[in-house]
């Protein structure tokens, strides 16, 4: 029990903060994507870049095409083609929140908590850059055939297939070292 109520202590207070952080972005005059979801955009570009293809960015995108209200954007084009908006809620932070939520909450070493919180982080990031640089790539390179499907299913399953790994990981070596001292 305490475990949830910790759980949710945490998630709920870090989701406030991000949730802050997103609005002051959407409330501008015009809106305009936030610098994370951005910094994003220009990483997947980079990867794409090393890939060969000829990339480009246009920044806050809502304001060219129709967007629904407080939904900001950047859109990544590959070889001349729209390959993806990236929208705050494809930044990974969000999952990110949810992986420091269980990781604080569950509880173990302070110390091993330093560097496996920054590690997991640094991992999630990777996994979502991939996923939205795979998902740019189908739309370019395959007219978007099953662009719906894997932006749905797939590669949301493998986002949160890394994260429970991580988990798995996390919870693995406190119950080993709980066993190891004898608890």
């Amino acid at each position: 029990m305490f475990f949830l109520m910790r759980f949710f202590a945490v998630y709920l207070a870090l989701s406030w903060v991000y949730g802050r952080y997103i609005a002051h972005y959407d409330t501008l005059d015009p809106p305009r994507t936030d610098p994370f979801t951005r910094e994003v955009v220009y990483e997947v570009t980079r990867l794409a870049s090393w890939l060969g293809y000829e990339t480009d960015v246009k920044l806050d995108d809502h304001l060219i095409y129709p967007a629904a209200e407080e939904q900001t954007y950047d859109s990544i084009h590959l070889n001349g083609l729209i390959g993806v908006g990236v929208e705050e809620g494809c930044n990974g932070l969000s999952i990110m929140i949810l992986f420091v939520a269980f990781v604080l909450s569950f509880g173990g070493n302070a110390q091993q908590a330093a560097w496996f919180v920054p590690a997991g982080l640094v991992f999630i990031h990777l996994a979502n850059l991939g996923r939205i640089l795979f998902l740019a790539i189908l739309n370019v390179d395959f007219g978007g055939k099953h662009f719906h499907f894997f932006h749905k299913y797939g590669f949301t399953a493998v986002i949160y297939a890394a994260v429970f790994a991580l988990w798995f990981v996390w919870v693995q070596g406190i119950l080993n070292r709980r066993k190891s001292a004898g608890v």
